[in-house]
């Protein structure tokens, strides 16, 4: 995936993303800055002394204080816009130091280069690190320091590692009806600005899908159930009979996987664009708890929904929408255990507890990052189209099937169709089996 720290550069026709030291990793200075600030409140005196002796009046004692403060400003600003790290067509590694002398350091990201992260107890903290690229020897190195977010940055990386090459170090685009060719950048993705006014959205525009006669579909057996990863970035499931979108909205699809951020936003604005569902409040259903069977039953697609302002245009299909929390509810399958099968903790669950029990066992995660990998990378939570009320809405955590939020939080979303046929369009399908 793509982090969010990298900025999108032109040069030369070639596609440059960039990024800096992270300002976190500048908490000295920070902190020096700090204690000057504070001492100057504490002792304005010694200040306007300093003042006094620069040939400034005591009223301007401010100025000593700006003494001391504009070398630490400058000295952060100077060596973090004096250091870039980028990413050239995907398959180039960039370090460049340096304002009137200049260091520029090259790599090229294959398969081969190994990866070595980095992190002090203060960099876990303000989550950044070091990272080290190699290839089998100390001269062949190269460190980008200070890095935000290091993790995602490496996942980035492998993604990129992953991808197809060619030779020109570009990611490849798939045009229908001939044969793959480099593209020049990765997909410009989509905006919540553009939704709104446009009334359609996409998960990547000027990207097209591969043609019908390249797709390798997979049919993925596992024990909870059989699913199907169709290689155009969706998964179906016949006995729900719902395809899903295997990203969030906003991540774009490079033709062998998705990369980018999810668009984050409020359920007000993600009901109104992309769908909503009959409200399920505390007062249906048995439990208060999202996980009560009434609740489930309630928010069934079936008992009413309202179709959003925004065409979601994706996989070659049109009809996607909001998942409503009964369908958001099945999108990752839980670990049902036959009765012989429990133990007497498990027996003795209610229906809601051992419902709940199920769906944080490793059985079921397995299987869910199997299926929607950049999902479980991005760690984003989805909004569904089911509403609460008194300010509220039902979303998914990653933790529990569906739980209560505040309608003013910001989450991601993520897209559903239901099935009209069997829709494997693919010509060849390869079986996989997931156990345990």
């Amino acid at each position: 995936m793509q982090p969010g720290q990298f900025k999108h550069l032109s040069r030369k026709g070639q596609t440059i993303l960039r990024t800096r030291p992270a300002w976190t990793s500048y908490w000295r200075s920070g902190l020096a800055a700090v204690v000057v600030t504070c001492l100057w409140f504490a002792k304005r005196e010694l200040f306007d002394r300093l003042a006094q002796r620069l040939g400034s009046p005591a009223e301007l004692s401010g100025l000593g204080l700006a003494v001391v403060l504009v070398p630490i400003i400058a000295g952060v600003v100077y060596h973090r816009y004096t250091h870039a790290y980028e990413i050239e067509n995907g398959r180039k590694l960039r370090l460049l130091a340096g304002f009137i002398s200049r260091v520029k350091r090259e790599f090229p990201l294959t398969d081969k280069v190994q990866t070595d992260m980095g992190q002090s107890i203060a960099g876990r903290l303000l989550n950044y690190g070091t990272i080290a690229f190699w290839t089998g020897d100390d001269r062949s190195r190269l460190v980008w320091a200070k890095v935000s977010d290091p993790d995602r940055v490496i996942a980035c990386l492998d993604l990129l590692k992953a991808g197809p090459q060619d030779t020109s170090y570009a990611p490849v685009v798939y045009k229908a009806g001939g044969a793959a060719r480099p593209a020049s950048r990765l997909p410009e993705p989509p905006t919540l600005q553009e939704a709104k006014s446009a009334k359609v959205t996409h998960f990547g525009k000027a990207v097209e899908y591969k043609h019908i006669k390249d797709m390798v579909a997979r049919r993925i057996k596992t024990p909870l159930g059989d699913y199907i990863d169709n290689d155009d970035g969706t998964v179906s499931h016949a006995d729900s009979g719902l395809m899903w979108l295997r990203a969030p909205w906003g991540m774009v699809w490079t033709g062998g996987g998705f990369a980018g951020e999810p668009i984050r936003m409020r359920w007000s604005d993600a009901a109104e664009l992309f769908g909503v569902g009959i409200a399920v409040g505390y007062n249906v259903g048995n439990s208060m708890a999202y996980m009560g069977n009434g609740k489930r039953a309630a928010s069934a697609f079936e008992h009413g929904y309202r179709k959003g302002k925004c065409v979601i245009d994706a996989a070659g299909y049109t009809d996607w929408r909001l998942p409503t929390a009964a369908e958001l509810d099945q999108f990752v399958p839980y670990h049902h255990r036959r009765e012989e099968d429990m133990s007497e903790v498990e027996a003795s669950m209610s229906r809601d507890e051992a419902y709940l029990w199920g769906w944080k066992g490793r059985a079921s995660f397995a299987v869910a990052k199997r299926l929607y990998p950049e999902l479980f990378e991005t760690n984003v939570h989805l909004w569904t189209a089911t509403g609460l009320g008194g300010g509220l809405a039902w979303a998914y955590d990653g933790q529990m099937p569906v739980g209560d939020f505040k309608a003013n939080d910001k989450l991601g979303v993520l897209f559903v169709r239901r099935l009209t046929g069997g829709e494997i369009r693919a010509p060849e399908i390869v079986h996989e089996e997931i156990t345990w």
